[in-house]
């Protein structure tokens, strides 16, 4: 059964709704890189969103289905690289969203699960996402999770998976319904900022912390 969740940010101010949530509407898969563990630290949420093993649990939806309900002036993002990936999160108190490509041509929302999302009507997150169908890029993770699979990059079947829905999301035209894009232009509605050297180095910093203290 598809299932609608809401996500609000830590203060409030942002609310959206992902709609059709269900196992066999996306993939869900925990990713250890490198950068995506950055991304929390730099945002200051690591301790909030990274599993023991640095991991992130994402959901591959359709950008469609991602509708902002209140606060869009609240939607930021950024890249930690020139050319990088595009991260979003909420201006207002930092909580991360998610990730997109820079181009609705690819049109996919990498939904990040956090702790304030919820299921309307009650239930948990994680039943209506289905079970994590593996976890990649895991020689960045510290050690192993034994509930599922891990693999030290993205499996061919994997992306197989994630090629057969994304081409069914761009048929339909689901980019041009990306509430991230300018659906005239294909433009991004937000110019995200890239991590001047001192910011990437902080959060690498960050990031290692743990393993020095250790």
């Amino acid at each position: 059964m598809k299932t609608p969740v809401t996500v609000t940010c830590s203060c409030g101010r942002f609310r959206a709704t992902a709609h059709d949530i269900a196992a066999n509407s996306g993939n869900h898969v925990v990713c250890y890189c490198d950068d995506c563990q950055l991304f929390q630290h730099h945002l200051g949420t690591a301790d909030e969103v990274l599993d023991e093993h640095g991991g992130t649990h994402i959901f591959q939806i359709s950008p469609a289905k991602f509708e902002p309900i209140r606060g869009h002036e609240q939607l930021a993002c950024l890249r930690l690289r020139p050319g990088g990936l595009i991260r979003w999160y909420t201006r207002c108190c930092s909580t991360p969203l998610g990730n997109t490509l820079a181009t609705p041509t690819v049109p996919f929302f990498g939904l990040i699960r956090t702790s304030t999302q919820t299921v309307d009507g009650g239930g948990d997150v994680e039943a209506a996402t289905g079970p994590v169908l593996c976890g990649v890029y895991g020689t960045y993770a510290n050690g192993r999770p034994d509930e599922f699979r891990v693999y030290d990059k993205a499996p061919l079947w994997l992306l197989l998976r994630f090629m057969r829905k994304m081409l069914r999301w761009r048929f339909r035209g689901d980019g041009k319904r990306s509430p991230f894009f300018d659906a005239g232009s294909g433009r991004l509605r937000v110019k995200p900022h890239v991590l001047r050297e001192e910011e990437l180095a902080a959060a690498i910093e960050r990031r290692e912390a743990p393993s020095k203290s250790g």
